[in-house]
């Protein structure tokens, strides 16, 4: 094993960057210092990390390889010494969290605002990607806890509590192309296929739980062939607005439209079940300081209604 760790860091700046020096600007080195750095990893270790292009510089497929296990093994070491310097309270550390757009606009949004207030001297690092992303940066220890959205495979590492129960929905504007829609009666899966239709892309816990519901359903096939796929929430909404297509998205997402007549609820046949908003954090790595306090917060204010609140 290679002792310096300071190679690695070099590595990783680099990857991350994309230039050489990109690597020594952020770690406040000179350029030729991390240039030697990965000259000797690559003599370390007896393969090449990098290429050169002419924007800089790409992973080689080894590079790509070792740049996962490099991530997670600082992502650890970096959360070690933050955990060390909350030992004496709250008046220094990190408080590293995951969400998706969704979870932190209509969640956690409200919690870590009054956190800032209370300990301006914790930083906060917000890691904002899909549920799936996110749980995998759980899992490589680049966070200390997360909020996500179902659905989600049990991870008998992971340990989860529901915090938020939300609805899935279909909305359109209020256009006349979108009549149809509104006959007075519940709108068949097949009536909607009619439709242009848009929603988050794949790989997000939202686009899952709407194609698994389509298929418990017998929905046509046509239903998870979007004619727009985006990978924001805020997108759905706003082509929405736009009269664009028929929008999937979170009623949260969509409550003021719905209010003031910009957007309409189409009343479907065979509606969403309700689905839950998780907290999640490792089951065999303590949490510090601060993400108990927080973890703390969030429990302290929900409803303790079982099932409901945070253990």
């Amino acid at each position: 094993m290679i002792d310096n760790l300071t190679l690695y860091r070099f590595f990783l700046e680099a990857a991350r960057s994309g230039s050489i020096t990109g690597a020594a600007r952020r770690l406040y080195v000179t350029q030729p210092a991390v240039s030697s750095g990965i000259q000797q990893l690559e003599s370390a270790l007896g393969v090449k990390l990098f290429f050169r292009t002419s924007r800089g510089i790409s992973l080689t497929p080894e590079g790509e390889l070792l740049l996962d296990y490099v991530s997670s093994a600082l992502g650890y070491l970096e959360a070690g010494e933050d955990k060390l310097r909350d030992i004496g309270g709250l008046h220094s550390g990190v408080l590293r969290v995951g969400a998706s757009d969704m979870t932190l606009k209509y969640f956690l949004l409200d919690y870590l605002e009054r956190f800032n207030a209370d300990y301006p001297n914790v930083k906060l690092t917000i890691t904002n990607n899909s549920t799936p992303q996110t749980l995998r940066a759980l899992k490589d220890g680049l966070i200390d806890f997360c909020v996500i959205s179902e659905p989600v495979e049990h991870d008998a590492d992971i340990i989860t509590k529901p915090v938020k129960q939300i609805r899935d929905i279909v909305v359109c504007s209020n256009s006349p192309r979108f009549d149809r829609l509104f006959t007075g009666e519940p709108v068949t899966f097949e009536r909607l296929a009619e439709y242009p239709l848009v929603m988050l892309e794949r790989e997000t816990s939202t686009r899952t739980y709407i194609e698994n519901h389509f298929r418990a359903c017998n929905a046509p096939e046509k239903l998870s062939e979007p004619s727009v796929e985006l990978a924001q929430s805020d997108l759905v909404l706003q082509f929405a607005l736009r009269g664009i297509g028929v929008s999937f998205i979170v009623e949260e997402f969509a409550r003021e439209e719905l209010a003031s007549g910009s957007l309409c609820e189409v009343p479907l046949l065979y509606p969403f079940k309700p689905r839950r908003f998780l907290l999640a954090y490792l089951k065999k790595i303590p949490l510090s300081a601060a993400s108990k306090k927080f973890i703390s917060s969030i429990a302290e204010n929900l409803d303790t209604a079982p099932g409901s609140a945070v253990e």
